[in-house]
């Protein structure tokens, strides 16, 4: 056999080896071009006559389909990292972070440290939703909005996804402790355990996860100001305030349009028990009133202009309008509407 063949096929079984550990897992189309490499190696070379063209074609051939194969699996598991990862809601995250560092600088901003902080930042939620999918296989598997994800659908395995969730969380707290302070890298480290390790389990529990999981969305504003500041002051509040008191309204809706969803999937939230939607909607405008001196207070403690209290007191009252038009009429429509808000 053409000896450049047979030490292709060689590294493409070496390749394979290493990446397709758990083949269950795995594309099924990744496996057939090696296969056809490994038995075009075991024909005997000592007898074989020299190679024509049409064999070093067909060698050139095999070595492609090993790289395209190689390509799959790649783009494979990089497709399933991004999707564990909810990549759209960490960049949210990494936005509020990023939103923190800025508020906590003062005049001047390192530009490195930032990076550093919105990447350590994004490594820690990753982890954190990964583990929160690992936890719920089973109940994402019962839910229409969640049965498609990696993990119930059997496109990676429980396994792989916890190492995955475990390596890019330790890296994302080390890069934080290393690059920002120990108390940006403490905060990401308890928001991943608040997260994954009492969010999670309480959402099977008690309806209070609600009020816990919007703590968890408040940290990273406040994660961002103490790796610039390397303090927590009362004037880092107001972001994570406004995140915090946002938030409730926001999921409150979405609780309220797929409460059937989450009752098949076992978890348990206030609209089970609130079948007008009385309840929900008040806990929602009673959050949004809360929200309201949030962009006075910003002014007032020096942390932005007169026009950020103006303009935030005006996105805030557009959000109560749609918090107290779910009160006065509970209904899908306008649960809907106060979402989009």
């Amino acid at each position: 056999m053409w000896r450049g063949g047979s030490a292709a096929a060689s590294a493409a079984r070496a390749l394979r080896s290493r990446l397709l550990a758990d083949p269950i897992h795995h594309p099924s189309t990744a496996i057939g071009p090696i296969a056809s490499a490994r038995a075009a190696s075991s024909a005997p070379s000592a007898t074989a006559p020299a190679p024509t063209v049409a064999e070093a074609a067909a060698a050139a051939s095999v070595v492609s389909s090993g790289d395209r194969s190689i390509s799959e699996v790649l783009r494979h598991y990089g497709g399933c990292y991004l999707e564990l990862s909810k990549a759209r809601l960490s960049a949210l995250v990494v936005a509020t972070s990023g939103a923190g560092y800025v508020l906590g600088s003062g005049n001047i901003i390192d530009i490195v440290g930032l990076c550093y902080t919105c990447t350590g930042t994004m490594m820690v939620a990753a982890s954190a939703n990964t583990l929160n999918q690992v936890f719920e296989i089973k109940n994402d598997a019962k839910m229409k909005r969640t049965m498609r994800r990696p993990l119930p659908s059997g496109r990676i395995s429980p396994m792989h996804a916890a190492m995955w969730a475990t390596s890019v969380g330790a890296a994302g707290t080390a890069l934080l402790a290393c690059k920002a302070n120990g108390l940006a890298a403490g905060l990401a480290a308890s928001n991943l355990i608040l997260y994954a390790f009492v969010y999670t389990p309480l959402k099977q529990i008690h309806p209070v996860n609600t009020w816990v999981g919007a703590v968890v969305g408040a940290i990273p504003p406040l994660l961002g100001w103490a790796a610039a500041a390397s303090e927590v002051s009362l004037n880092s509040m107001v972001l994570p305030a406004a995140l915090y008191y946002w938030q409730l309204p926001h999921f409150m809706a979405l609780a309220y349009l797929c409460r059937d969803d989450y009752l098949a999937g076992g978890y348990r939230m206030l609209s089970f028990a609130d079948p007008t939607g009385k309840r929900t909607a008040w806990v929602s405008l009673r959050n949004c009133l809360y929200m309201l001196p949030l962009g006075l207070f910003a002014y007032n403690w020096g942390l932005t202009s007169e026009w950020f209290s103006f303009e935030a007191s005006l996105l805030t009252m557009g959000l109560t309008v749609g918090a107290l038009s779910f009160v006065l009429d509970p209904t899908p429509k306008s649960a809907r509407r106060m979402f989009r808000g």
